[in-house]
Order: structure tokens, then sequence, then C-alpha cells
């Protein structure tokens, strides 16, 4: 049964899992911030990762991000698979779609969700050395009530914009995003069933230093702020991920993250408080 709003109060276990986070249209998966390189023309690419979100504390803080749709917003712990494909329309623009599958949380709605295309358009750089600019729009489909309830989705349109700064050298990559979501939701239903409002203007920044430590291995962190999706929370959300990444070849990469998210850049970073953490692994394929 659909879970409609009323007056009554519910306990605030709010989750975003960054995207990942997350999943636009990254060229560095599992980090959250992207890097500004696109897929050449011609060319395709597929991820597939999986995730695994755990609360910690009785109140878990609420965590966040605006730029994936792959974002879960339930009550309580979630597995779930985000893919992505994405596809060069030019030298320098790239589409991507990408959806969800969900083991958990459980109720009677699909397992698939979160439908979202991506459009990538680097407009400075060649997208492997120097400095790199790129501008990536978003559209994110409605999911269904069932699924806003259980907190894997909003039951409206979505849209946003990130813009991605990167520079590019032979040992080390630094990447910048600064983003906004555009968040609606279907208002007669709860939304990971909690009874409060939510923010549908939604904006981060967030900050990556990469490391390449050998032709085949890259170490990385990933931290940044993010809008409380919660009306009622005036505070920014923080997170902190450290992440590996292999490739044995120039088409293979493997990726693995830790993250969590908080209200303080000290508890995201390993120190004491109430988090949300996230344990991301899976592959990356590129073909022509």
């Amino acid at each position: 049964m659909l879970t409609k709003k009323s007056g009554l109060a519910s306990d605030r276990y709010f989750v975003l899992t960054l995207f990942l986070a997350c999943l636009p249209a990254h060229a560095y998966m599992p980090l959250n911030t992207e890097d500004a390189g696109t897929t050449a023309k011609g060319g395709y690419q597929v991820e597939q990762y999986f995730y695994r979100v755990l609360q910690v504390g009785q109140n878990s803080t609420d965590s966040g991000s605006v730029s994936s749709g792959q974002d879960y917003e339930g009550s309580g712990n979630a597995k779930a698979f985000p893919f992505a494909f994405s596809g060069g329309l030019t030298d320098n623009i790239d589409l991507q779609f990408t959806s969800t599958y969900y083991l958990q949380p459980l109720g009677s709605f699909s397992r698939v969700g979160n439908y979202t295309l991506n459009l990538k358009w680097r407009f400075m750089g060649d997208g492997e050395t120097g400095l790199n600019l790129t501008l990536r729009p978003q559209l994110i489909a409605p999911a269904s009530t069932s699924q806003q309830v259980y907190g894997i989705g909003n039951a409206a349109w979505n849209y946003g914009l990130t813009f991605v700064a990167s520079q590019f050298s032979e040992n080390y990559e630094l990447h910048f995003n600064a983003g906004y979501l555009r968040a609606p939701y279907n208002k007669a239903y709860t939304v990971g069933f909690s009874e409060e409002a939510n923010r549908t203007n939604l904006y981060s920044v967030s900050f990556a230093p990469v490391w390449n430590i050998s032709p085949e291995w890259k170490i990385a962190l990933d931290g940044g702020i993010t809008t409380n999706p919660s009306e009622s929370d005036p505070s920014m959300t923080r997170y902190g991920l450290v992440a590996l990444m292999y490739s044995p070849t120039k088409d293979l990469s493997f990726g693995l993250s830790y993250q969590r998210n908080a209200n303080t850049f000290e508890a995201a970073w390993g120190g004491s408080g109430e988090y949300v953490s996230r344990v991301q692994v899976g592959v990356t394929y590129r073909f022509d």
C-alpha cells in the first residue's frame, strides 16, 4: 500500500548515496567528483558497480548529492547495482544513460529505477592534458509513487547542471565540481517514509585529487559539501571518500571506494559521530 503524507511524525533516517554516485558521466568511478574527459566520437563505455549503504548511529545524519540521480533516500540500509552506458557523439560531447537495480530495500515497487540522461560537453581542453572545462546537464525521469515512498527516486521530473574543471598532469590530476539540482517530488506521498518537507533546490561543491602511482594504479581522495535535502535542517552535508583504481589495460578499469557522509568533516573523514557509510566496487569497460 502506498504511504500518503499525514500529520504523524516519523524518525528521520534520510540517506542520499552520492553517486554515484553516484553515476553521472564518470571517467573516474568509483569517485563522486567526475573529471572533464569525454568519450571520444564512435567510442562507448559501460560501467557496472555495486554499492552497500550502512547507517551508523540511532539518528544517522542526512546525506546528499546533487549530481547523479542514483540516490537512495530511504529509512535503513541499501544494496544496489548502478549501471551506466555512454557513447561519444563528437570528440568533446558524449551522451550517457543510467539506471539502478535495487536489492534492498524491499517493497511493492519495481526493482529498477533512477533513469537518468546526461549530456557532457567539454568546451575547453583535450580531455587528457592541462586544464579542461566541462558542462554536464542532466534529466532524471520520474520514479513511481511507491518508489518515492521507499526512497529510491522522486515521483516527478528532475533536472540539473554540473560544472567540471580538471587539471591533468603526468603524476597527478585535480578535479573540481560545482552542481545544481532541481529536485521536486510528489508532495502527496512521503519520501523515504519521512513526513518532513524537502528542499527542491540543491547545491554542491566537491574536490578530488588523484595520484597516478603507476601506469596501472591510481589512488584518490574525494570530499565535498552538499545542501541538506531536509527543509528543517539548515546544516550542510559533508562527505569524505578514499578510492583505489586499477586499469590492467586502457579499455578496462576496476574501482573500489569507501565513503562517509556526515554533518561534520571530522566525522566524514573518520572521526567520531553519526554518519552514513557507503562501500562501492565495480568495473568500467571501454570499446569502439
